[in-house]
């Protein structure tokens, strides 16, 4: 009977995790935290599983204006939309909203700048110099900054469930195994 005990609470505390795992974000183009150096035309999100159709995604620039995506799409556990317009160098964010294959929403970040060659008319040569735009350094770390703290959100409000979780189990059993010594 203690065998069985111990065993149910290792297989409880080897696997909660995944079992509490919920659909995470395996891939993106553009990648968190990239620099971009060419036009953006479409954003590619790939997930671990399969989610559901009503997932989407907007993206922001460092003012906080709507960038317009069109055809936002789901492929089993791929979402891709196509940017409309072309986009001017600097910050952006994408925030990504789904619903995974478990049934549980789920959202995040995604940050990336924005330094492609702007496109240039031909011109009549002239002597004026135009300098080039740099990612702002401070706007930077201040996304990376937000990003970590995210990323110990989602990993610290699964913790509690899973306590919950075998401190239930643990209970139940040691009742049972008190009903059960008392009997005898």
């Amino acid at each position: 009977m203690k065998k069985i005990l111990w065993m149910t609470i290792a297989c409880v505390f080897l696997f909660s995790n995944s079992a509490l795992a919920h659909t995470g974000l395996e891939s993106s183009t553009p990648d968190q935290g990239s620099t971009v150096i060419e036009k953006l035309d479409e954003i590619t999100l790939t997930f671990l599983t399969k989610i559901e159709e009503t997932s989407s995604f907007t993206v922001t620039n460092s003012a906080d204006e709507l960038v317009e995506v069109d055809g936002i799409t789901v492929n089993d556990n791929i979402l891709t939309g196509n940017v409309k317009e072309s986009m001017e160098n600097g910050a952006y964010q994408i925030n990504w909203k789904i619903i995974g294959a478990d049934g549980h929403p789920i959202e995040g970040v995604i940050d990336f700048v924005l330094d492609a060659p702007e496109e240039v008319e031909a011109v009549e040569p002239t002597t004026q110099q135009t300098d080039a735009v740099e990612p702002n350094e401070s706007s930077t770390e201040e996304i990376e900054t937000t990003v970590a703290a995210d990323n110990e959100e989602e990993e610290s409000s699964n913790s509690p469930v899973g306590i919950i979780i075998v401190l239930v189990i643990l209970v139940a059993l040691a009742a049972w195994w008190m009903a059960r010594r008392n009997k005898k």
